[in-house]
């Protein structure tokens, strides 16, 4: 999935405009960066009224935001159209993102395509990456692996990030490209850099894998888990519980691992409710409460549905042992029982 494209309209502008009451049309984009749509608007309509496609791009571009006037789809896209007609790059690329995501309108793939090689042919870099990932998913294209590698790569050397992010995937998966670890952990630290998440996540995994020349590198595996985990990355945020559980690559912690298994668990992951659950179990940090304990259980197999068979039985025995104490618990008070431990054991997904 394109999660790291960022789904917003470009506002440079193409190519210089003429005056309209003296006063350059880039001073509409001065205004919507500074927050006065309401100048941006005016000037912006002065420019598209008198036919000029720069003027008609950031009017779509209000309209399609809401900024300073209603949001309307549909006058954008009368905007974008007449602007897109006469070769404005910005707008075709705008008009194929709407009908991509169909974001107020009506979702078209075939008609994304279109508008995305117009501009991809006009050397729109964001344009290049969804057209790039399309052929990599054969979205109303053909399925075309070494295409979509083409234009990520084009991208990714003028550094957008979701382009370097999908660059490394296709390293990473042999697909478009030979399989090749050292440049897919390239890519993927180019785009992590740039503050994207996945790659960071990514990078983190091969890193600790010993699988990139050079061998484990696990402090670093842990610096990027880390930034990985605080943007948000679900699990690495398991992943990170795990390392401060073990001590892999940085001071053992339960105190940090309690913490990135609770967020992880309410998050929603699955394995991050059980590693609660277990750690609850455990009083990891010196935390023991089985009643939680045993609420996270079960709600970690309520959510393992799509889990492999041992994995999910592994979950269900956790939750049946701690119902068992839970309910002694109700019917002699307190108890000293304690459930038998469980080694929280770091394992390296794969990449993805």
């Amino acid at each position: 999935m394109l999660s790291a494209l960022l789904a917003t309209f470009v506002l440079s502008l193409s190519q210089p405009a003429g005056d309209a009451g003296n006063v350059p049309v880039n001073e509409a984009v001065v205004a919507i960066e500074n927050g006065d749509f309401a100048r941006a608007l005016q000037i912006s309509k002065q420019y598209a009224d008198a036919g000029h496609p720069e003027g008609q791009h950031l009017l779509g571009y209000l309209y399609a935001n809401g900024l300073g006037v209603p949001k309307d789809i549909n006058t954008a896209v009368r905007y974008y159209a007449a602007a897109a007609q006469v070769g404005q790059v910005n707008s075709q690329f705008a008009l194929g993102e709407l009908a991509y995501t169909g974001d107020g309108a009506r979702q078209d793939f075939q008609r994304a395509a279109e508008w995305f090689n117009l501009a991809a042919a006009q050397g729109h870099l964001l344009a290049k990456t969804r057209l790039g990932y399309m052929y990599a998913e054969g979205q109303s294209v053909p399925q075309d692996f070494q295409r979509a590698a083409m234009l990520f790569e084009e991208a990714a050397n003028q550094g957008v990030a979701a382009a370097q992010y999908h660059l490394a995937l296709l390293y990473l998966e042999g697909t478009g490209r030979p399989k090749n670890l050292d440049q897919a952990g390239r890519w993927f630290e180019a785009a992590a850099q740039q503050g994207d998440a996945d790659s960071m996540y990514n990078l983190a995994l091969l890193l600790e894998s010993g699988r990139l020349s050079g061998g484990p590198a696990y402090e670093q595996s842990v610096a990027w888990m880390r930034r990985a985990a605080q943007s948000g990355v679900i699990p690495a945020k398991v992943s990170m519980g795990l390392l401060a559980f073990n001590g892999r690559g940085m001071q053992r912690s339960e105190a940090e691992a309690l913490k990135w298994f609770r967020e992880a668990a309410n998050d929603g992951s699955a394995e991050g409710m059980f590693l609660y659950a277990v750690a609850l179990s455990e009083g990891l940090n010196g935390t023991r409460d089985f009643s939680a304990a045993y609420n996270w259980a079960s709600r970690s197999v309520a959510a393992s549905d799509n889990e492999p068979v041992d994995v999910r039985q592994e979950r269900l025995a956790l939750a049946e042992q701690l119902r068992q104490i839970v309910e002694q618990q109700q019917r002699t008070g307190p108890s000293r029982h304690q459930a038998q431990p469980r080694t929280a054991q770091a394992t390296t997904p794969p990449p993805a």
